[in-house]
């Protein structure tokens, strides 16, 4: 029995001793693990409820739990530090080998415990901390984002094996330099046939609606919701209506300092805010989308983007991280330029040829990250992780 070590940056629930992921697809993400391994001992996050939400789904008996209390950002994270230290005292005892998803305070944590040990381990790379310290506001983001980078740089150097979301971006800062290590690249996404929509044609005689989507919804965080919505108002002065619509949960009130900046601009009318979604709901809000629109500051490879594609969706996006594996040139722009984004989205909304054609492109592109295609990549790479173990 090969009991596999993984800590990411996630959250299970616990109701009446029992424990649940948030949904059918967070089940069915540690589930992938166990396709190679016996035993999962999952590190994450916590939290208790009361009352279970219906999307709830009780997890694998082959999952043992090691329950972090929650914390939200430094403070809190800071404020909970002995404690977690506490709980990860004795991690890595009856373990055969570890995965650490990266970055995620906990698994930078519990890569103390694994170099201490000395067991085979993985690291899987999401996202380029390196991005997060140059698109920093604060000396002090600036500062954490480094000292992250630099932590996941050793861990992915002295690692068996290093796997990255992208297939080449990522990979120049995070690699392993044993003789003998492995790599891969896979998205975490797992994309079934049945999310697979087709290429769109252009919509004619309607006002468009732009799509955007991200775990939360922040005001003049990074992920372009400030910078969509001027966009939406200068279309709007040049005689051009489009609506937008924003996924996401709210993140300390950014939705209402959202919707403040959508008035006074003079599209409070083509702005709305539709919440969290299930991938269910995901599904039919892209689908109904004419567009998909994501003006980030940095990424890993995005997710919401390859789910975008597989509706047929054409795609705008920012010339940053792995974005620029996904979509073609023409349709990435700076961060801050919202003159380029106001342009791009007009571009695709006046001229239903260049819309058919992108539409086309990116349903074909988005076939590579089909769920059996990326699954038979991940188990090789858990493969030669157990194949460590002596």
């Amino acid at each position: 029995m090969k009991r596999l070590l993984l800590s990411c940056d996630d959250y299970v629930y616990c109701h009446e001793g029992k424990y649940y992921a948030a949904n059918q697809e967070k089940a069915d993400f540690y589930l992938r693990y166990l396709r190679v391994f016996d035993i999962l001992r999952l590190v994450t996050r916590c939290v208790n409820e009361s009352q279970l939400k219906l999307s709830r789904v009780l997890l694998d008996k082959r999952i043992e739990f090691v329950p972090i209390p929650i914390f939200q950002g430094p403070k809190q994270y800071a404020m909970n530090y002995f404690n977690i230290g506490r709980l990860l005292s004795n991690i890595t005892d009856g373990c055969d080998a570890a995965i650490l998803r990266l970055p995620s305070t906990l698994a930078m944590r519990v890569y103390d415990k694994v170099r201490q040990r000395k067991m085979p381990y993985a690291t899987e790379i999401v996202y380029d901390a390196y991005d997060g310290y140059t698109s920093s506001k604060t000396i002090f983001h600036k500062l954490l984002w480094k000292r992250i980078d630099k932590i996941m740089r050793e861990a992915c150097y002295n690692a068996d094996g290093v796997s990255c979301v992208t297939a080449h971006y990522l990979q120049q800062r995070y690699y392993t330099k044993k003789v003998d290590g492995f790599t891969s690249n896979y998205s975490s996404l797992a994309l079934p046939q049945s999310f697979y929509s087709a290429p769109k044609t252009f919509p004619r005689g309607k006002t468009l609606m732009i799509a955007h989507v991200a775990n939360q919804v922040e005001y003049a965080g990074r992920k372009g919701h400030i910078e969509l919505i001027k966009a939406v108002a200068n279309l709007k002065q040049q005689g051009l209506d489009v609506n937008v619509s924003f996924a996401g949960s709210d993140y300390f009130g950014g939705q209402a300092r959202l919707e403040e900046l959508a008035t006074s601009l003079g599209v409070a009318e083509n702005v709305k805010f539709v919440g969290y979604l299930e991938r269910e709901q995901l599904d039919v809000f892209l689908t109904s989308a004419d567009l998909f629109v994501l003006p980030t500051r940095a990424e890993g490879l995005p997710r919401v983007i390859i789910e975008a594609m597989a509706k047929g969706l054409p795609c705008i996006s920012t010339n940053v991280s792995g974005n620029p594996e996904l979509l073609d040139s023409d349709w990435l722009i700076d961060y801050d330029d919202v003159v380029a984004l106001t342009e791009k989205i007009k571009e695709l909304c006046s001229n239903a040829e260049l819309y058919n054609a992108t539409s086309a492109e990116n349903f074909k592109n988005s076939c590579a990250y089909e769920s059996s295609i990326l699954e038979n990549r991940r188990d090789a790479f858990y493969s030669k992780l157990r194949k460590c173990i002596k």
